[in-house]
């Protein structure tokens, strides 16, 4: 289900300090191996495809963590989180716990991805838990909600800082966002979305141009938050921190919505498993890496909301989205808001464009190694421009009809209530597999306490079924829509997998339909069965006519 991520729902990050081309292919989310041989069960489950070669040592592994993570977030969570829990020491607890979790999850994921090589993340975790229909719906989800959902949540907060800053009033900065129309930042978003798309399609090295210099965009400006919010500490602001807790919310169900604005910044960190392979002395490593990593990020994230409330009302950080841009005014005048809100901006974009482009090769996987969700149409590459314009533009149009819903809070919600539950499910997978008897004897590089585990899985529970209960029946439809499209994968997985022929009964009519390519995989390995043992036998039989004239032979000479 990118993604950076963070704002990264898709799987991987444009703003990484690695090559993403050169996961492009081994790691899609959507990849399918259909391969049938079992594996031993005293190894691990090790993909088919081309070896490579362990690189990267703890510095380049934790640069690569950092990178996936830190994202867009930060400047649009604090003021949703604040505005839920009601108080400031409230808030920085609960974004703490968020980085607690990630890292929790990370190292979970870390003993999957050590364990299962295979290309396909999540995929193949479920597949290998509780079977294929499972892996496909995670693809199926991911494809249609995820990722789109994170990309419009992202496009999102760009048309919101770019509409502050169109309608931005010094003298009365609280009425600025008000006095811009909801119409507005929806065009504004779908408008970023497809700039994005065509500046894709123009050609292979654009997108990487564009997260190049993005990047450094986000950086710079939490640099900037965070040396700031001590500046303003150092001059004795600290009449928000003296009664931290006071006014708190008692409602325990606030909690679990605002941990899941906390956690839209943290997404990514799941990302780790698509560059495992590339990680040398994964025992020793991933859990350092890990640790630190997401102990960086947590006191990034926790120091960038003490500069918020060292700087800020606590009315303003709750109240506002752009909360980097009203930090800006407060710090440094109506220049210093320009500049955080354009920082914030070509953050965003960057995030976005990163999305997109690992968007597009999900598709094309999809498209082209399973066919199951994705007709082959989708998988092809334009070839003057090299890229995948057809994906793109379909990329382009899901993301689009996620922008026009809700606002940031209200898709930012449903993207980690979508991510959550798929993580829930991967974690409790991995608790299955120690007890499961075709994987309970895989060997496993890394293993997390298992209690740990445990608790992650039940903190997730929680985290899925608190905000549908907060939201009452006028606000559950929003998570009842995404249940609703992820469970649509089942019934296309039975017409299509598991009962091809009805299938074909029911689309057999659609010009150029065609079975899944993962049944044609079969078909043709189930040949190359049938071809090895036909000659086998050939070949016991030709030995058995030679024996037979050899026996002849012997008699006609006696």
């Amino acid at each position: 289900m990118k993604s950076n991520q963070s704002d990264n729902p898709a799987g991987s990050s444009a703003s990484s300090s690695f090559s993403l081309g050169n996961l492009e292919k081994k790691n899609s989310i959507t990849s399918i191996e259909t391969g049938g041989d079992s594996p031993s069960l005293h190894s691990s489950i090790e993909d088919e495809g081309p070896v490579v070669v362990p690189h990267m040592g703890l510095l380049s592994s934790c640069n690569m963590i950092v990178g996936l993570i830190i994202g867009s977030g930060i400047f649009a969570s604090p003021g949703p989180v604040t505005l839920k829990v009601k108080s400031v020491g409230a808030s920085l607890i609960v974004w703490a716990i968020g980085g607690l979790l990630s890292m929790i999850g990370a190292l979970c994921y870390a003993e999957l991805g050590t364990m299962i090589t295979k290309s396909g993340g999540e995929y193949q975790y479920l597949k290998a838990a509780y079977g294929l229909c499972a892996g496909l719906t995670f693809s199926w989800a991911n494809l249609l909600l995820t990722n789109p959902i994170g990309t419009a949540s992202i496009a999102t907060v760009f048309a919101q800082y770019i509409m502050e800053m169109a309608y931005f009033d010094p003298n009365n900065p609280a009425a600025s966002s008000k006095d811009a129309p909801a119409y507005a930042i929806k065009l504004v978003s779908i408008a970023c979305i497809w700039v994005v798309v065509i500046f894709n399609a123009f050609g292979r090295k654009a997108g990487a141009m564009v997260a190049n210099v993005f990047t450094a965009a986000k950086l710079l400006a939490l640099t900037m938050i965070i040396i700031i919010g001590w500046a303003w500490l150092g001059k004795g602001h600290v009449e928000n921190f003296q009664h931290a807790f006071e006014s708190s919310s008692t409602n325990g169900l606030d909690y679990g919505t605002a941990m899941y604005m906390a956690l839209f910044s943290y997404n990514g960190w799941n990302n780790l498993n698509y560059g495992i392979a590339e990680v040398k002395n994964p025992e020793r490593i991933l859990p350092l890496a890990i640790t630190i990593s997401c102990s960086i990020v947590t006191m990034v994230y926790i120091l960038g909301n003490i500069a918020y409330f060292a700087t800020l009302p606590v009315e303003v950080v709750s109240t506002s989205t752009t909360v980097a841009m009203q930090l800006g005014l407060e710090a440094m005048g109506k220049g210093g808001a320009y500049f955080f809100a354009l920082m914030v901006v070509f953050s965003t974009f960057g995030a976005v464009n990163g999305n997109v482009w690992a968007a597009s090769r999900i598709v094309m996987t999809a498209a082209n190694e399973d066919s199951v969700y994705m007709p082959p149409f989708f998988g092809v590459l334009n070839e003057k421009r090299q890229t995948p314009i057809r994906a793109l533009i379909l990329v382009g149009c899901i993301a689009t009809i996620w922008t026009i819903p809700g606002d940031f809070t209200y898709l930012a919600n449903m993207y980690s209530f979508t991510g959550w539950l798929f993580y829930g499910i991967a974690i409790s997978g991995l608790i299955v597999m120690r007890f499961k008897k075709s994987t309970k004897d895989l060997h496993r590089p890394f293993k997390i306490w298992l209690p740990l585990a445990i608790f992650f899985v039940l903190i997730d529970c929680y985290l899925v079924i608190a905000p549908l209960v907060d939201a009452g029946s006028e606000g559950a439809y929003q998570y009842v829509i995404c249940i609703l499209v992820g469970l649509l994968a089942i019934p296309i997985w039975f017409v299509r997998v598991k009962k091809p022929q009805l299938g074909r009964k029911l689309w057999g009519w659609i010009p150029g339909y065609q079975d899944a390519r993962i049944l044609q995989e079969r078909k043709r390995k189930q040949a190359r069965k049938d071809r090895d043992a036909l000659k086998e036998t050939e070949y016991e039989s030709a030995l058995e006519r030679r024996a037979s004239v050899a026996v002849n032979n012997e008699k006609v000479e006696l």
